[in-house]
């Protein structure tokens, strides 16, 4: 935590629960999607330094890049990328190693993966997108990835304990498990607070952290998790019902009964693994006008989904939940 211009640090639990090995300040987490922001700054270092236009076409510094969709490949921006509009499989999961060339080589097969939309259509979150930009950082460079994060942010930050591969890792007192990580930050009052956990739970607890702390030091109040009403009415069947396919899923949103179901079924294997069989099917309550929220919660909250757009038939256009699924039927 970062208050009044002082770092805090606090620990408790355990860094595995076979190991029982005590959590402690100077242990390392996985810290998953908050290190995007750091690739974001190094882009925006490259733009500082007047190699990089955010709105050129990624191509014309990735020389050979290649998407699914030529239209796309011509069009797609580091912008795009950056704000999660590039439309690319956000979740194009495959093993490119860990040597030096693991993030050119990835790069190369998004040549065959979905083009969920064309560049600028609506927000998506892209981890694929992301992997992207560290391409444009190698390039634009010279340096493999992983060194110019450690000569241009973790070396002047003074950063002791950051890691950029379990190699590295294992050198310090890591964390296993299931990583949920989440931040928050009020420049304005100088606050920022980041809670690293190793719990598929650690969402509300979080949360908890985020509220007393920054009431207490920023005078912020945070936004409750979102709760089901009391008493939910129906969900507005001829906008919202459908089905919707993202990268992993085909998702259908079906009413039977005045209850409200979604339906999820794998379209490969990697996301059959995710779901433990072949079909998931959970009950959802209307939220609002745009929105449905998980009737029961799981270890870490109710889940929303958003319903974005409409088609010339009125129809909600996107089933949004931080990435877009789109309709197709």
């Amino acid at each position: 935590m970062l208050a009044n211009g002082e770092i805090r640090d606090e620990a408790a639990g355990v860094l595995g629960l076979r190991t029982q090995v005590e959590a402690t300040t100077d242990s390392v987490f996985k810290i998953g999607s908050i290190t995007k922001i750091w690739t974001a700054t190094l882009i925006q270092q490259l733009v500082d330094d007047g190699v990089l236009d955010l709105d050129r076409p990624v191509r014309d510094y990735l020389p050979g890049f290649r998407l699914s969709d030529p239209g796309a490949t011509a069009s797609l921006t580091a912008r795009h990328l950056l704000t999660h509009t590039g439309g690319i499989d956000g979740n194009h999961f495959t093993d490119t190693g860990r040597n030096d060339d693991a993030i050119e080589k990835f790069v190369a097969t998004l040549a065959e993966a979905d083009q969920l939309l064309p560049p600028d259509t609506v927000f998506s979150y892209s981890n694929s997108g992301y992997v992207v930009l560290g391409r444009l950082v190698e390039v634009l460079r010279d340096k493999p990835f992983h060194d110019v994060l450690r000569d241009r942010l973790v070396t002047p930050l003074g950063l002791r304990t950051a890691a950029a591969d379990p190699y590295e890792a294992i050198l310090h007192r890591a964390a296993v498990g299931h990583v949920r990580t989440g931040g928050e930050v009020v420049p304005s009052a100088g606050v920022a607070v980041a809670v690293l956990t190793n719990s598929t739970g650690g969402e509300p607890l979080a949360y908890e952290i985020f509220d007393a702390a920054l009431r207490d030091l920023a005078g912020v109040e945070t936004a409750p998790l979102p709760v089901p009403p009391l008493n939910p009415t129906g969900i507005d069947v001829d906008r919202m019902c459908g089905t919707y396919r993202s990268t992993l899923y085909d998702i259908t949103l079906t009413s039977e009964h005045d209850r409200a179901f979604l339906t999820y079924r794998p379209r490969n294997e990697i996301a059959e693994s995710f779901l433990g069989g072949a079909e998931n099917r959970v009950e959802v309550v209307r939220l609002n006008d745009n929105s449905v929220i998980t009737a029961e919660p799981k270890s870490n909250g109710h889940q929303v989904l958003s319903l974005v757009g409409s088609d010339r038939h009125g129809r909600a256009r996107f089933l949004h939940n931080g990435a877009a699924a789109y309709r197709i039927a």
